[in-house]
């Protein structure tokens, strides 16, 4: 049953791909209903892949509550950090939750760090609708609740960003001065990323050609509102930043990795001859090393 679901919510897709190109955003209502169609292809908050809470962990991890300026009631895992080790905040990619990424949680038990595994708006437990200001508004949230709540200033804190949560976090690093960024294979803007994912899509639906055809077709002509621009951002970042990616990751290619390295004196860079977009065991250890030895 998940399986046709799946389907249909990729014939969505199509459908909001071939019709995006022909509003022009020319009025306030046109504006609008792009934003609309764009929030669905961009986030599509993970509701048909739910994992369950290991239960090793359920005590181990404080659920948080807390509300931005403009409404938005968010949600998180909060694992406060042991005595002078940092804090990281984690930022998931697309259709996916805080769920999926347990294995962060245990990441900073092990090593003594602090974890604070965001929910953005719209997504696990969290109310609103997500947009780019919307998810950059949480983040910002997230950080003021860290200091103000659980007294642990920006100086003490990583930022980690996976996939479409890399933009969220390059963005937070370039507003405030944390210790560190991670970007787990990152996108450079959502444009690029967009004609990545239709890529990914068409080797899915070989058996339809016309189909595929028609989407690569319309994806030269989409032009989002929204940026998502790590690529123009990273080159202003002062904080050290570490960029990993899978040479093989076949979602957001490690290309997006080697572009967004050489626009920044303080980034190193590792690439893996395996892994996957979505799993992080490849990369966990080389992480690990760039924590322990930032100052």
């Amino acid at each position: 049953m998940k399986k046709y679901i799946l389907y249909l919510l990729l014939l969505k897709k199509i459908i909001y791909i071939s019709l995006y190109p022909y509003i022009k955003d020319k009025s306030r209502i046109s504006h609008t209903i792009k934003l609309g169609m764009e929030n669905y292809l961009i986030f599509q908050p993970a509701k048909f892949r739910a994992t369950k809470v290991n239960r090793n962990l359920l005590k181990k991890f404080q659920t948080v509550r807390f509300m931005t300026l403009d409404g938005a009631r968010l949600f998180a895992w909060f694992v406060p950090p042991q005595e002078n080790k940092p804090t990281i905040i984690y930022f998931h990619g697309q259709a996916e939750s805080i769920l999926m990424h347990q294995n962060i949680v245990e990441f900073g038990l092990k090593n003594g760090y602090g974890v604070f595994l965001l929910s953005y708006r719209g997504h696990y437990r969290s109310w609103g609708i997500p947009s780019e200001a919307g998810v950059y508004r949480d983040a910002e949230t997230a950080l003021d609740w860290l200091e103000r709540e659980a007294k642990i200033k920006a100086k003490d804190i990583i930022l980690w960003g996976h996939s479409l949560g890399t933009t969220i976090a390059a963005n937070t690093a370039l507003n405030n001065k944390v210790k560190a960024l991670i970007l787990q294979s990152p996108i450079t803007d959502i444009e690029t990323a967009a004609k990545d994912m239709a890529k990914f899509y068409i080797r899915k639906i070989r058996i339809l050609p016309k189909i595929t055809k028609f989407v690569q077709k319309h994806m030269n002509d989409i032009h989002f509102i929204q940026k998502f621009d790590t690529i123009n951002k990273i080159s202003k970042i002062k904080c050290p930043i570490f960029l990993c990616h899978s040479k093989v990751d076949k979602v957001a290619p490690s290309k997006n990795s080697r572009a967004l390295y050489e626009r920044n004196i303080n980034a190193q860079l590792f690439l893996s001859d395996k892994g996957s977009h979505w799993d992080s065991a490849w990369c966990m250890d080389k992480i690990a090393d760039f924590i322990k030895n930032l100052r």
